[in-house]
């Protein structure tokens, strides 16, 4: 694969579930060098992602009203999208210009939040977490 590949990653709203679903993230950022990220969180989970390497944008969803939806809508609709990962499984994800999209499935039940991100993406091994973010790293001792 050549040039640019943007792909859009919609996270969780909550921070726990984002943490948990991030190694699917990282895997992406791995496998896929040409490509470049825009992530859509919550205010919670969007700080996760600040340190995402090749992130473009970063967009906080400050609420999950329909509004809040559209401006969205109207924020990523323009880009031709590589792939867009919908980790909420919002039909927004369906509506964009794409030529991959991956899915949640939020009708399996029993099944761990980890596993459920690497089924998204259909890997064949499940990523642990994986977060970037300065903000989950631990600074080292001052001697």
């Amino acid at each position: 694969m050549h040039g640019r590949f943007p792909i859009l990653y919609i996270a969780e709203a909550d921070a726990e579930e984002a943490v948990l679903s991030s190694g699917a993230l990282a895997q992406l950022v791995e496998a896929i060098p040409q490509a470049t990220f825009t992530v859509v969180g919550s205010p919670a989970s969007a700080p996760l992602f600040a340190d995402l390497p090749r992130l473009q944008r970063l967009i906080t969803l400050d609420r999950d009203g329909r509004w809040d939806w559209i401006a969205l809508w109207n924020q990523v609709r323009e880009t031709n999208w590589g792939l867009v990962v919908d980790m909420r499984g919002s039909t927004l994800s369906g509506k964009l210009r794409r030529q991959r999209r991956a899915v949640k499935d939020k009708a399996a039940p029993g099944l761990h939040l980890v596993e459920q991100a690497a089924r998204t993406l259909q890997l064949d091994e499940i990523p642990a977490p994986h977060c970037s973010s300065a903000a989950t790293r631990r600074k080292p001792p001052t001697p």
